[in-house]
């Protein structure tokens, strides 16, 4: 096995992806690496989680071929067309705009969206995105939104596990 090969296969073995998967779950969530594992567990449970941070941790979330930004304009597409709101949705913008994705962006996203995944879920997510707007979670574009002040302990913020 060459050096490049044991590397790879390092990247590649089922730590290193849990902790990549941890690692993207905490920039999602924006909560410490420490605190995502029983946040998730106790949100989904520990199998779910498990297959939640491997998945994450993949080629996917990693790959050089995509930015950040490129990856929050497909989830939060992908999202939109199942028709998926609230928290889960929230979570996505809030990292779209600390990718650079701000209020106007977002706008002309679902707009497009509207003329291809049909009016009623593009309008349902136009609603989360200006509820977002409305609470300060929404830079403009190209410029990542300010994060909030962390919340204590006992009122964690909507969108994050453990809630």
């Amino acid at each position: 096995m060459t050096t490049a090969d044991a590397d790879l296969t390092a990247e590649n073995s089922a730590a290193a992806r849990r902790a990549r998967g941890i690692a993207a779950y905490a920039r999602i969530f924006d909560v410490p690496e420490q605190d995502v594992e029983a946040a998730m567990t106790a949100r989904v449970g520990p199998v779910f989680a498990a297959e939640a941070f491997a998945s994450a941790g993949g080629p996917a979330w990693s790959h050089g071929a995509l930015t950040a930004r490129d990856r929050s304009v497909a989830i939060i597409t992908a999202l939109t067309a199942q028709g998926v709101t609230g928290d889960r949705l929230d979570t996505h913008l809030r990292l779209a705009s600390a990718n650079g994705i701000g209020h106007e962006g977002l706008t002309a996203l679902m707009t497009l969206l509207a003329n291809y995944i049909g009016y009623p879920h593009a309008s349902a997510a136009m609603e989360s995105v200006e509820r977002a707007a409305r609470s300060g979670l929404l830079a403009a574009d190209g410029n990542p939104a300010t994060p909030p002040a962390p919340r204590p302990e006992s009122d964690p913020a909507p969108g994050r596990p453990g809630r």
